[in-house]
């Protein structure tokens, strides 16, 4: 299985925090399976440690790419039909995250199965997204 991980799926992994879902955990033991990162989630962690709402414990933002390296996740891009055609993703009722929205829409685009916490993004599998949580 590919798989994507959503922003706070990404730091819960690297921190070992407890809140990572034991379905995700069984997914990122998995040596069959792929796993990656979206520059996404690197534009909005930098965003938000940027705004003091996201420490980063004695880790420098930038070491992120070598570490995910390590761990053997993959890192994508935006590339252009993304970022083209993120309006075609419909709004969802309680869901307006643009971070996880454009997160959701690689997810699809890509054919990735989504490992997010976040149980409102599961309104966007009716929009075709795989999404475990």
């Amino acid at each position: 299985m590919k798989c994507l991980l959503d922003s706070c799926s990404l730091l819960w992994m690297l921190y070992d925090n407890p809140k990572l879902s034991a379905n995700i955990r069984a997914v990122l033991s998995t040596t069959d399976n792929e796993v990656f990162a979206s520059t996404v989630s690197f534009w909005e962690i930098a965003l938000k440690h940027a705004t003091g709402k996201l420490p980063t414990k004695g880790r420098e933002l930038e070491e992120l790419e070598e570490v995910l390296f390590d761990m053997r996740i993959g890192i994508i891009g935006l590339n252009e039909q993304e970022s083209l055609s993120y309006y075609r993703l419909p709004p969802v009722e309680g869901h307006r995250d643009p971070f996880d929205r454009m997160l959701v829409w690689q997810a699809i685009k890509r054919n990735l199965t989504l490992l997010s916490a976040d149980t409102s993004l599961q309104a966007y599998t009716a929009f075709g997204l795989r999404l475990i949580a």
